[in-house]
């Protein structure tokens, strides 16, 4: 009981956090996002403003689905995933990408984050026709730590996004790579696998949103699994804080244990950008 009570009441501060956060983001950034060079609207041409999501940016905590509970494993996860346009010419722009996320074991003894992990990278993002959309890009990824816990991988990769109707989109990507320390995560592309699908579908004018994510791994031997859920507390605003619901079985939770198989139920709180494509790319 005092375990669901603390739950109850962290989230219950990260929803006043996030409404005064994403309050304030509103104002700060509306003169860059309110015209319609930066920013588009519903009924326009979807592309990326100067500044936006691009993956999902969540606050999130959970226990694992394939063993027992305790303070040990119940866990707190979060991700921070923002793009900035570069340039844009005709129907091409690029994008300066970062990505971090961490995993916080806030139950355990001394609340220490067992990682954090960095993701720069650049994307080139092509506007091909109102239906499709493709993407390249270079992306590296660490977790800043050093000797046998450091793990580093870069990769190069294409991806293709095709919108079926308004409400439902389908996506893939695709990459190689390679481990800069290879001797301390020799089969990190094998568990990570090379390509991945997933699909978005957006109901209630765009309130609410799930996805779901397949990753083929091991040469199609095992499949990392993702899905999710959000729906945003409010319908005006830049950014929109969101309840936010998140499942994930598979390798590669993490780069220290991405060999070891795990499965997590989490539930928090998300940061959406109207009209932003968050949610939609992976």
């Amino acid at each position: 009981m005092r375990r669901f009570g603390l739950i109850v009441t962290i989230l219950t501060l990260l929803v006043s956090s996030f409404s005064a956060a994403a309050s304030i983001l509103s104002d700060t950034l509306e003169a860059v996002l309110e015209s319609d060079d930066n920013f588009y609207t519903e009924t326009q041409r979807q592309k990326f403003p100067v500044f936006g999501m691009f993956r999902q940016t969540y606050f999130v905590t959970g226990i694992p689905t394939n063993m027992r509970a305790n303070k040990h494993n119940t866990d707190v996860r979060f991700q921070l995933s923002i793009a900035v346009r570069l340039a844009r010419k005709d129907n091409v722009d690029i994008l300066g990408t970062y990505t971090e996320r961490a995993v916080w074991h806030l139950y355990d003894k001394s609340s220490p984050i067992v990682e954090n992990v960095f993701n720069p990278g650049i994307c080139v993002y092509w506007y091909n026709n109102p239906k499709c959309d493709f993407m390249f890009g270079l992306s590296h990824e660490s977790n800043g730590y050093a000797y046998s816990e450091s793990r580093s991988a870069n990769t190069i990769y294409a991806g293709a996004l095709y919108t079926v109707s308004q409400n439902l989109t389908l996506g893939t990507k695709v990459w190689i790579g390679y481990c800069e320390k290879l001797k301390t995560m020799p089969s990190w592309f094998k568990k990570r696998g090379y390509m991945e699908f997933w699909t978005t579908y957006k109901a209630l004018d765009n309130r609410v949103r799930l996805t779901a994510l397949v990753n083929p791994s091991n040469y199609f031997k095992n499949y990392n699994v993702e899905c999710s859920a959000s729906y945003r507390l409010s319908a005006k605003g830049t950014f929109l804080p969101a309840l936010f619901v998140h499942y994930r079985h598979g390798y590669c939770e993490t780069m220290v244990d991405y060999h070891i198989y795990q499965s997590f139920l989490r539930i928090g709180l998300a940061l959406e950008l109207k009209n932003g494509y968050n949610s939609s790319i992976h």
